[in-house]
């Protein structure tokens, strides 16, 4: 299992790369760390206000989001990967944070991140189907241009969910909730509803 989870959070890390662009960010915190202890209410909304989208810059917006209280931070997580959060049951939430390159996360297709999801598995020399994608682009909050992808994993007798979102700010992000027993559906949709662009 620990094998496993390992795999899925360097296939996160080489997704974030080759779907949002980028390099991983030099030496640097993210400029708005997640929320790590535990999760309240809502997100707070952006200091001035999403910009219309024809004047928003989405470069002048970092991100913030809700914790899930059952998820700890790791204090090392997995090489490539800027946060990783995980329960007892090792379901778990992957941050990854990349420079911009100019690529933009809302130009990423469906078959796109399938056909990564599928070739990095079988790099990984892990037999596994990926099942039901359901595809998403536009922007977050009027301003951060995201994709967002829903979709089953199978690796022999495991099933699991995972939803990654794509999503570019000051730097590119790339989230990845990982669900290893069907259990997290709302707190995931929770916490994914809570990811904000906030102005900087």
């Amino acid at each position: 299992m620990k094998k496993m989870l390992l795999a899925l959070c360097a296939l996160a890390a080489a997704l974030s790369l080759a779907a949002c662009g980028g390099a991983p960010a030099s030496g640097q915190a993210p400029a708005s760390q997640p929320a790590s202890g535990p999760a309240s209410g809502s997100a707070s909304e952006p200091a001035s206000g999403p910009a219309s989208e024809a004047a928003a810059d989405y470069t002048a917006y970092t991100l913030q989001f809700d914790v899930p209280p059952d998820f700890a931070q790791m204090e090392e997580p997995p090489e490539g990967v800027s946060a990783m959060f995980q329960t007892a049951d090792g379901s778990s939430i992957n941050l990854v944070i990349y420079d911009n390159d100019g690529s933009l996360a809302s130009d990423v297709t469906q078959d796109a991140i399938v056909s990564l999801l599928e070739g990095s598995l079988e790099q990984m020399s892990v037999e596994a189907q990926v099942l039901d994608p359901v595809f998403e682009t536009g922007k977050l909050g009027g301003v951060c241009p995201y994709y967002r992808i829903d979709y089953t994993v199978v690796m022999g007798d495991v099933v699991m969910g995972q939803t990654m979102l794509g999503i570019n700010a000051d730097r590119a992000y790339t989230f990845t909730f990982t669900d290893m027993t069907g259990d997290w559906g709302q707190i995931f949709a929770d916490a994914v509803a809570s990811i904000t662009p906030v102005a900087q």
